[in-house]
């Protein structure tokens, strides 16, 4: 096949990087192959190597996945269709930073502010304010064994706050699966959560048995359970699967943290800011309904790439 080129936008949510591909107008046969060769934190797109129009780049080689876009303008709201192929090739059902960046990028195409976007758990509504912020609902936050999915004795009912492979972990599914912990000790605790070893300690609950399709692993420590003024706070790290490794931010990371701290008697209220070390992220986790993710998005630059890694 010819090595043709791609021409590729390069954004980030609070740090979680993404490719973004105009999938009407580019064709990549092998996707899980371009994402594994572009996504490569040693090897893959570079903002010096790529980039036709640098922006706010995060210096970093690589991106934490591919999103393969399509929009449909004459839909009210502007209807978009997103496919996420992570670093080691596979696709993830759903990616709630990813989703933000998707709104942003369709924003910066159209120019509207509200878009329904299509993912493979389901559609969600995304808006682009004035301010730049990027607002997307979740669905429901689920902790049905059934449907994270965990392997359970029928009638065991939920994982929730019991050992697994080392730490004592929450499973919820909130577009992917989490397992998801709490740790004393917030980011300005020496003895915190960003003391612990998490490419140690989450491999063995990612591969647990008891997650027969794997698990996104979660850490989290409140910080403020928003008993007083304002929202909680909790400090987030993220093992994401099909990256295999942290990443700076996970959205659907940091609303399982907060739907499993609201499920623990952890938080007051339904509303948090959950903080990846990539930035700060408002979530919403209501009795009933949607959960809401936002926060900004960050276009880094355009650029091109080889549609036919070798």
């Amino acid at each position: 096949m010819s090595a043709h080129a791609v021409s590729v936008e390069k954004y980030h949510g609070t740090g979680n990087d993404f490719v973004v591909v105009d999938a009407a107008a580019h064709t990549v046969g092998d996707r899980a192959a371009f994402a594994r060769a572009h996504c490569d934190r040693e090897t893959g797109i570079d903002a010096a190597e790529s980039a036709a129009e640098p922006g706010e780049s995060t210096g970093r080689r690589g991106a934490d996945g591919v999103l393969f876009v399509s929009v449909a303008e004459r839909f009210d709201p502007v209807r978009v269709v997103m496919t996420l192929v992570q670093p080691d090739g596979s696709t993830a059902t759903m990616c709630g930073n990813g989703a933000r960046v998707v709104a942003r990028w369709a924003h910066d195409r159209t120019g509207a502010t509200e878009f329904m976007i299509d993912t493979q758990a389901g559609t969600r509504r995304a808006s682009v304010a004035a301010d730049g912020t990027v607002t997307v609902e979740m669905g429901v936050p689920t902790f049905d064994p059934a449907r994270v999915p965990v392997a359970r004795e029928e009638g065991a009912g939920p994982l929730v706050d019991e050992p697994v492979a080392g730490l004592t972990i929450t499973a919820v599914n909130t577009g992917v699966p989490h397992a998801v912990g709490f740790v004393d000790g917030g980011r300005d605790d020496p003895d915190g959560i960003d003391a612990v070893a998490l490419d140690a300690v989450a491999p063995p609950v990612r591969h647990a048995d008891v997650f027969p399709e794997g698990t996104n692993v979660s850490l989290a420590a409140v910080v403020d359970d928003g008993a007083g003024e304002g929202p909680a706070v909790l400090d987030q790290r993220t093992f994401e699967r099909g990256v295999e490794g942290e990443t700076r931010s996970c959205g659907t990371g940091a609303v399982a943290v907060v739907a499993a701290a609201r499920r623990l008697g952890l938080i007051a209220g339904a509303s948090a800011v959950s903080r990846p070390p990539g930035g700060d992220l408002t979530v919403s986790v209501p009795d009933a309904g949607r959960a809401t993710l936002a926060g900004p998005v960050t276009h880094e630059f355009s650029g091109t790439l080889t549609a036919n890694p070798r």
